[in-house]
């Protein structure tokens, strides 16, 4: 392929899910593949200068270990205007069942402008619904605590963060014997809450989650949408 640089370009956004066992995959195993997937599809890719020219993927806020999704995002800088819907097709047939692009589109939107992340949460607890009462009063407070790793000059040291102000909204409800919270958090790079810490806080607060073994008691996280900061979807 002919590598081409120093021409303008333009921004193809990609939505995809990545679900089931593409979850235990890490971020910079993603961003490997979905590099290898770009280029075999063969668009007019803009490629990055320097030593070693590389075409120019941006993506999303990073998705936790663990979590599956329905709304990742992913730029590609190409020099040419193709088919979008066509472009879909393309990285589909390259792409296993548990990630597949659902909708492309030409965007001036920057990832910046994205302010908040939905995300669903399903416990399966040792004492079923009992819990939910605890689990709905943590999230109405006024302060949810974590301790959190964070730097004192060159040194790692634990912190005790108040995560509440991260935290839009979040709805408690039950789906059968499973407790579901559905809630909204922010994504803002310089404020950004992994879902990971706020089940952190409910394990700690409301002494759930302590049991080894899985059939009594586990979770899942799936991010669901993406908002900008008037809460209308980000695209």
């Amino acid at each position: 392929m002919v590598q081409v640089k120093n021409l303008p370009y333009l921004t193809l956004r990609f939505k995809f899910y990545k679900k089931g066992a593409l979850q235990y995959i890490s971020h910079l195993d993603l961003v490997r593949t979905m590099h290898k997937i770009i280029v075999r599809a063969g668009f007019p890719l803009w490629y990055t200068e320097g030593f070693n020219p590389k075409p120019k993927l941006i993506f999303g806020a990073p998705l936790s270990i663990g979590c599956e999704s329905e709304c990742e995002f992913l730029d590609v800088r190409i020099t040419e205007r193709i088919d979008a819907e066509s472009a879909v097709t393309a990285l589909n047939r390259l792409m296993t069942d548990e990630m597949q692009v659902t909708e492309a589109y030409y965007t001036e939107t920057k990832f910046q402008d994205m302010a908040y992340l939905g995300y669903d949460f399903r416990l399966t607890l040792a004492d079923g619904l009992d819990s939910m009462e605890r689990i709905a009063a943590c999230l109405a407070r006024e302060e949810i605590l974590i301790e959190k790793q964070g730097k004192s000059g060159k040194q790692k040291v634990m912190k005790t963060v108040n995560i509440r102000p991260q935290i839009r909204s979040a709805e408690v409800f039950a789906d059968g014997e499973t407790i579901c919270i559905r809630a909204v958090l922010s994504s803002d790079p310089s404020d950004f809450l992994n879902p990971e810490h706020l089940v952190s806080a409910l394990k700690r607060e409301c002494g759930i989650l302590r049991e080894e073994n899985l059939a009594r008691e586990c979770y899942s996280i799936l991010r669901t949408h993406a908002y900008q900061r008037d809460m209308t979807p980000f695209r």
